[in-house]
């Protein structure tokens, strides 16, 4: 190699390097994890496991809905007795509707709490349950039968989806994505290849379109995600997951094998479920029966719908269970009318992980005996939480800006103050708030008025600023002359 060429790519080296940090200079600095204060003792989950039954509608397994035909015949229900024996056990919100009733808008919503989210939202960052769980440093696991559009496999480390949508040829893919320095086990990825080989064996035992092939189907979902668990409790103990399963054969037997298929397979997959609700509470986990629509009928013995506007219209297709079993989660039954966006704020809400979905209308439901409350106050500033004028719970982190108060009595008033040293009450800002659910509040820096406070506050925003403008300038000017030379 001759100087020139060596000089040559020296250069460009030190000239993508300066870029590089030119660019860098330009970028937020990251927020600094959540200090995290317990004012009451709480069992924080290790996880949580998302069953979404693909067109479940609530009507056929809730003990107060009917179902009916859209000409005004009322249909046969289900005989689901471990659903309803895990319902009595858990939290049932009665009235949760779909906003838009096909399938890649329900999982879009579950997972971003926004009601009219699709892929692309799905795409984007800080937008889904996963880019939250991963901040806090959660696992994403999926066993994804249909569904499976790319923004939702993307979110997932590792994830079992059919990649044919075909219950008589089913072919099980299996995709990773590295989004934490956490690696799945490798335990856990051996035992869903092994699921994934044995996927077709699994349905073929029984004759094609029939009942019992669709049974197996999602009987194989099921026992997948088991094994996952399982896998899971032995080889990362410690690790905290959220575990996505859709079982794909209930909405497809609406389609093609008529509403008393439809309620054929319904039971078919209630023998199958109980072992994986035992499993969750066994592991501590957050354990989660929904949908992502339900599934409407014109009259009895046909075909059915959802996504068509005479079915989307229903409440057939619309009202979809939710059915939640957890720790601090007292068994009952929500009345009120809620949304499928208002799903993904309740699981973080009993994940104890603050939400910072980007782009969510739902709210959290509220279902713990406990709420949460997360403070972005400015740099380095003390908190305090304050009921009936005493401080229950305070801190103070040097360098830290964010604090989450976790075990909260519900239904009371609290003072929230933050700004000069624990105690002072010069140049102390406060909010007061009534705590029925999980909430953020957030102080700005401009408000810190306290003389020395504000003052140092001021100075550290100046200094940094003055400092990125410097690197600035001195990086084009090197750039400048590396582009002379």
């Amino acid at each position: 190699m001759n100087q020139n060429t060596s000089h040559s790519s020296s250069t460009r080296i030190l000239l993508l390097t300066l870029i590089s940090l030119l660019l860098f200079s330009f970028l937020p600095i990251p927020a600094i994890a959540s200090t995290l204060v317990e004012v009451n003792p709480v069992n924080t989950p290790d996880g949580a496991v998302i069953l979404i039954i693909d067109g479940l509608s609530a009507p056929y397994i809730y003990p107060e809905l009917t179902p009916y035909a859209i000409d005004g015949m009322v249909l046969n229900k289900a005989v689901v007795h471990n659903i309803s024996q895990i319902a009595q056990n858990s939290a049932r919100v009665v009235d949760i509707r779909a906003p838009r009733t096909y399938t890649e808008a329900g999982h879009s919503v579950i997972v971003t709490g926004n009601s009219g989210a699709d892929g692309e939202v799905v795409g984007c960052s800080d937008a889904t349950i996963y880019d939250m769980a991963h901040d806090n440093g959660y696992l994403a696991l999926a066993v994804l039968e249909m569904g499976d559009f790319y923004e939702m496999r993307a979110e997932q480390d590792i994830i079992l989806y059919d990649e044919t949508n075909s219950i008589n040829n089913p072919t099980i893919m299996m995709s990773t994505s590295k989004h934490i320095d956490v690696d799945v086990p490798q335990y856990v990825v051996e035992a869903m290849e092994m699921r994934a080989e044995g996927a077709y064996d699994y349905v073929n035992r029984f004759p094609e379109s029939s009942g019992e092939r669709y049974d197996a189907y999602n009987r194989w979902a099921i026992d997948t995600a088991g094994d996952i668990i399982i896998s899971m409790s032995e080889s990362a103990p410690g690790q905290k997951y959220i575990l996505t399963i859709n079982a794909g054969a209930i909405d497809s037997s609406g389609h093609y094998r008529r509403n008393s298929g439809y309620i054929e397979n319904i039971e078919g997959i209630d023998t199958a479920i109980m072992p994986l609700y035992e499993l969750c509470i066994e592991n501590n986990l957050v354990f989660i029966l929904t949908a992502d629509h339900g599934m409407a009928f014109a009259t009895d013995d046909v075909r059915g719908g959802h996504q068509a506007e005479k079915y989307a219209v229903t409440s057939e297709a619309q009202m979809i269970p939710f059915i939640v079993h957890a720790p601090n989660v007292d068994a009952q039954v929500i009345d009120g009318e809620f949304g499928q966006e208002d799903i993904a704020p309740t699981i973080l809400s009993l994940l104890n992980i603050p939400n910072g979905l980007g782009f969510a209308d739902g709210s959290d439901i509220g279902l713990k005996d406990y709420v949460n409350i997360k403070v972005d106050a400015p740099a380095s500033s003390s908190v305090e939480l304050v009921r009936d004028g005493v401080i229950i719970a305070s801190a103070s982190d040097d360098g830290d800006d964010e604090y989450l108060f976790v075990g909260i009595e519900p239904e009371v008033n609290y003072t929230v103050r933050t700004g000069g040293a624990l105690g002072a009450q010069n140049g102390m800002m406060e909010q007061e708030v009534f705590a029925d659910s999980d909430m953020m509040i957030e102080f700005t820096a401009q408000a810190v008025t306290s003389e020395n406070g504000g003052f140092f506050q001021n100075m550290r925003h100046l200094i940094g600023g003055v400092l990125i403008v410097l690197i600035n300038v001195i990086g084009l000017v090197i750039i400048v002359r590396i582009l002379k030379e």
